[in-house]
């Protein structure tokens, strides 16, 4: 970093005093953490403008920084406490909209002079005990999000996503907590009021965190992982979907967001001869028409 707004500090034998801080940015939101042991504030200029952010103290640590070559892009972890806003967007499904992450490094005697030495994007977040570590990689066109859709029997979407069009808020159901059990297993008498699997594979959410339901059998659930606090009074759980056309059609009423076969809306039903195919709900056999989509179904 010689030729770098900190290089000549970077190489001090007794000047250097390196301080970095971290900004993460997710949707609009934007968290910022140092790993000095007070807070630190930034002045940025940007397009003439200028603005002052405040990079908290927090623990907060990473592992070296490795040199890649060729269009390799190297994987930095960044470990923060498993209470920390970020480790919490992990908790339960990954969050939908990308977490990008931006490194600034400087040294102690002149904060105007930084650099930026890592910038990069948030892809998984693994926790052991009480730390989360969050695995960091170099943006490229490799990594970026491109569609995903397979032709296959089971629906593509996630339930609740941006392409299945359900919305949380139509669907959430307030439940009373009876008991926990081994911190996985949620007991209350609402549930049983549901058909078994009614929220197989739906949300659990408490206290501002999410929880995946893996299992639902009488009168109660079981998560994927536990809350760092046991769950207790009313909290709101959300049906779930096993991608198929059955469950879509039965229990959401979505069909016309299913994207698995054999039925597959053609993009444009004016222009494309879609032909003529056939799904199963249940044993039923219902036919889809000329133009690939379908009427009510009787159920």
């Amino acid at each position: 970093m010689a030729n770098t707004n900190i290089g000549l500090y970077e190489f001090s034998q007794q000047d250097g005093q390196p301080v970095e801080c971290y900004r993460f940015t997710h949707d609009i939101s934007t968290y910022t953490y140092t790993s000095h042991q007070d807070d630190v504030m930034l002045t940025f200029n940007d397009h003439g403008l200028t603005r002052t952010e405040t990079y908290y103290a927090t623990y907060i640590e990473r592992n070296a920084i490795k040199p890649v070559c060729k269009g390799n892009s190297s994987a930095l972890s960044v470990t923060v406490t498993k209470d920390n806003p970020i480790a919490k967007l992990f908790q339960g499904f990954p969050p939908e909209k990308p977490i990008t992450l931006t490194i600034f490094r400087f040294h102690a005697q002149d904060k105007s002079k930084k650099d930026i030495i890592y910038a990069g994007r948030v892809g998984q977040a693994t926790f052991e005990d009480s730390a989360c570590t969050l695995t960091v990689t170099l943006e490229s066109w490799a990594n970026r999000e491109i569609p995903n859709g397979m032709r296959q029997f089971y629906c593509n979407n996630v339930v609740y996503d941006h392409n299945c069009q359900l919305l949380e808020e139509d669907w959430k159901i307030p439940i009373f907590v009876d008991s926990v059990l081994n911190s996985l297993t949620i007991v209350s008498q609402q549930f049983a009021a549901y058909a078994d699997g009614y929220f197989a594979n739906g949300i659990f959410r408490f206290n501002g965190s999410a929880r995946l339901i893996s299992d639902h059998k009488g009168d109660r659930v079981r998560l994927k992982y536990p809350f760092t606090q046991l769950p207790y009074g009313e909290v709101l759980v959300f049906p779930g979907c096993d991608h198929l056309f059955s469950t879509c059609a039965k229990r959401f009423s979505n069909t016309l967001n299913f994207t698995g076969c054999l039925y597959v809306p053609p993009t444009d039903p004016q222009k494309k001869e879609v032909g003529r195919g056939v799904y199963w709900v249940d044993s039923q056999v219902i036919q889809r028409d000329s133009h690939g989509f379908i009427g009510t179904i009787s159920m």
